[in-house]
């Protein structure tokens, strides 16, 4: 029967409460994993999640249902209302009564729910008792209510029913969270959000007893293993490679020994093309099956043999260990590991050389693989090749390796000119090239493979006249900054010009489409000072690049990273949870200046390596006009002898000395 209900509360609450729930875990998937993580803990087999049709509605609801041991009254109080509770500390060992290894530590999870929802019900049946107990919070009443970190006197919780132990009640143990008065921006995909909570865990690979649904349908982490071209370490034997001493396979997973003792499990793999999906590119770490660190490098950035094949790599390491340190090595939202400290510099040094290492490989290995799908094609015209002198067939098969290891190019791109060039020679078209290539030493199979990529000297002049045009928009812009001039003329200046931000951005555009969006989330981020700054909003394909632009004599600061670096993130957070075609969202702050002190400068490093750069006016454009230098010197290799390659590099050497000089 029903009794009535003991009053439980809560003592912490107000500021910790908001940036616990709310400030962390704005983003759908991200909130709700927390609470899958819970229901692992807590030895479930099963959970539902069930998404609405329409968030907007004022009915709407998401729940998060499973079937695990459940809570009784006093521990309703004494775990879910215990901020900070550490539920591992609470029992004799790091693992769960069926040997599970706990997910939670910080006790902080459960709250969650807040970052996108105003009131959180919980309704759980303990395995233990039978005893059943439903109350709800409100996020509004616990902030409202207590401004401060902590307030003396306790803040009591509705409870909105209680029924007693009873034997026959225990078989339907677990706990079923439901989420109203929902905050989001847009409806969830439920197909996307499938995607995005499967590569948060590695329990599918893992765990047997362990299932998670999505409006009745389970998650899964399909590798589509048609788009994969390489996957380690199984391909080392494939391939004919040696492995890394001491590596072992379980299962199709490396496992492998890290200088200071600690074991960890990885799986890498390139696909055939770039990926689109920043969930998926880069490696992720996992720890205890839950993500401890976003996908990445390792902290690598260029000069990497291979660099091109990053674009192509996806990779998966198991680190238990990171998460059974004394001191927490994990951030608090799960999405990065704090790599500055002893305990984490081994596996971050194993990471740089295992991807630098395959980076390596998969350029052999792809430009092997080329060569060997043409050889196939070459091989109907055997007969003839044999009927041409010894140097000639000599330099048309080094001239094949050479376009095979040009990694940018996709099989499909390679295939077509290497029938060109084949097509053309047994037309006897290349046999004046190839007689020239065959009696001069310096004109090699590298020099046909320039020659033909670049479309003859013209096509080569005419990019090298293209790029002397940017450096003179540099310049332009340069002089504006110099200047002084209102914001608004630089803003548009980059808005005609984005590349003039990095040369890669060539094909970006002004977006519009999320002006609203980020007038809002600016507001919340920077308060008062929002209106004060340029936001300038870029896009190209499913990549979305915001520029902020900070007043003329201002120097970048640690206060001014902390709310830019929260705008970005509430950014990326909204737009995930939207229905966006963006995917990829980065960020840059420009200034006149960078407080140059090394706790900002460690800061500025952080920030870059998860795409939120800062910089000053100077250091942007110097390496935009470094990078487009670099490709005319390409160019000019490609077209020494040619008269107007030789005006024109004349030319733009006198502009850069001119440029340098205003430096």
């Amino acid at each position: 029967m029903t009794v009535d209900a003991p009053q439980l509360e809560i003592r912490f609450r107000g500021r910790v409460i908001e940036h616990l729930g709310i400030d962390m875990y704005q983003s759908p998937v991200a909130a709700i994993a927390e609470l899958v993580s819970n229901a692992w803990d807590a030895d479930a087999t099963i959970v539902n999640i069930t998404l609405p049709d329409r968030a907007s509605a004022p009915d709407a609801v998401i729940t998060i249902g499973d079937d695990g041991e459940g809570m009784t009254l006093q521990q309703c109080q004494d775990r879910f209302l215990n901020v900070g509770y550490d539920r591992r500390k609470d029992r004799s060992s790091i693992s769960t009564p069926s040997g599970r290894p706990m997910m939670g530590r910080k006790g902080i999870g459960k709250f969650a729910g807040f970052g996108i929802a105003r009131f959180v019900e919980v309704d759980t049946t303990s395995k233990e008792t039978g005893e059943r107990t439903v109350f709800r919070l409100d996020a509004r009443q616990l902030i409202d209510e207590g401004d401060g970190y902590v307030d003396s006197e306790p803040l009591k919780v509705h409870v909105k029913s209680h029924d007693a132990p009873r034997d026959d009640r225990r078989a339907k143990h677990g706990t079923t969270v439901t989420l109203s008065d929902l905050s989001l921006k847009a409806t969830p995909n439920a197909d996307r959000f499938r995607t995005s909570m499967a590569r948060r865990f590695l329990l599918l690979e893992r765990a047997d007893q362990f299932t998670v649904r999505v409006n009745g349908e389970r998650i899964s982490e399909i590798d589509d293993v048609e788009k994969i071209e390489f996957s380690f370490p199984q391909d080392y034997e494939k391939h004919g490679l040696n492995a890394p001493a001491g590596l072992t396979i379980e299962n199709g997973w490396g496992v492998e020994q890290l200088h200071d003792g600690n074991k960890i499990r990885w799986r890498f793999v390139f696909y055939k093309e770039p990926i689109g999906d920043e969930e998926l590119a880069g490696v992720s770490v996992f720890s205890h099956y839950k993500l401890a660190q976003r996908p990445f490098l390792f902290n690598l950035t260029g000069g990497l043999g291979g660099q091109q094949g990053t674009h192509y790599l996806s990779g998966r390491v198991e680190a238990d260990y990171l998460d059974e340190q004394k001191k927490d090595l994990i951030s608090t939202e799960r999405q990065r590991v704090n790599w500055d400290v002893e305990q984490s510099k081994p596996l971050l040094e194993w990471g740089q050389k295992r991807v630098q290492e395959l980076l390596r490989t998969w350029k052999d290995l792809r430009a092997q693989g080329k060569v060997d799908a043409i050889r196939g094609r070459v091989r109907p015209f055997s007969q003839r090749l044999a009927q041409l002198e010894r140097p000639e067939r000599r330099i048309v098969d080094n001239a094949l390796h050479s376009l095979a290891k040009v990694p940018s190019l996709t099989q499909d791109q390679f295939s077509d000119l290497a029938e060109g060039i084949l097509t053309a020679w047994e037309g006897g078209r290349l046999k004046n090239l190839i007689d020239d290539l065959a009696q001069t030493e310096s004109m090699d199979a590298d020099k046909l493979v320039q020659i033909l990529s670049d479309s003859q000297v013209m096509s080569a002049l005419h990019a090298a006249e293209r790029v002397k045009g940017q450096l003179n928009l540099i310049s332009g812009l340069e002089e504006r900054i110099r200047r002084q001039e209102l914001e608004l003329k630089v803003r548009d200046y980059i808005a005609q010009h984005p590349w003039l931000v990095s040369p890669q951005w060539e094909t970006f555009q002004v977006e519009r489409s999320i002006d609203g969006l980020s007038e809002e989330v600016a507001r919340i981020a920077y308060g008062d000072s929002w209106n004060a700054r340029v936001d300038l909003a870029l896009s190209s394909g499913n990549q979305l690049l915001v520029i902020e632009l900070m007043r003329p004599g201002l120097k970048i600061d640690w206060d001014h990273l902390n709310r830019y670096e929260r705008y970005v993130t509430r950014l990326r957070n909204a737009i995930t949870a939207g229905d966006s075609r963006f995917t990829m969202v980065s960020g840059l702050l420009v200034a006149d200046k960078i407080d140059r002190n090394a706790d900002v400068m460690t800061k500025v490093h952080a920030l870059r390596s998860d795409d939120m750069d800062a910089k000053d006016w100077a250091g942007l454009l110097r390496g935009a006009r470094s990078q487009w230098k670099d490709y005319f010197d390409i160019l000019y290799r490609r077209a020494p002898g040619d008269a107007r390659m030789m005006r024109l590099a004349d030319e733009s050497s006198e502009d850069y000395a001119r440029l340098d000089e205003g430096e």
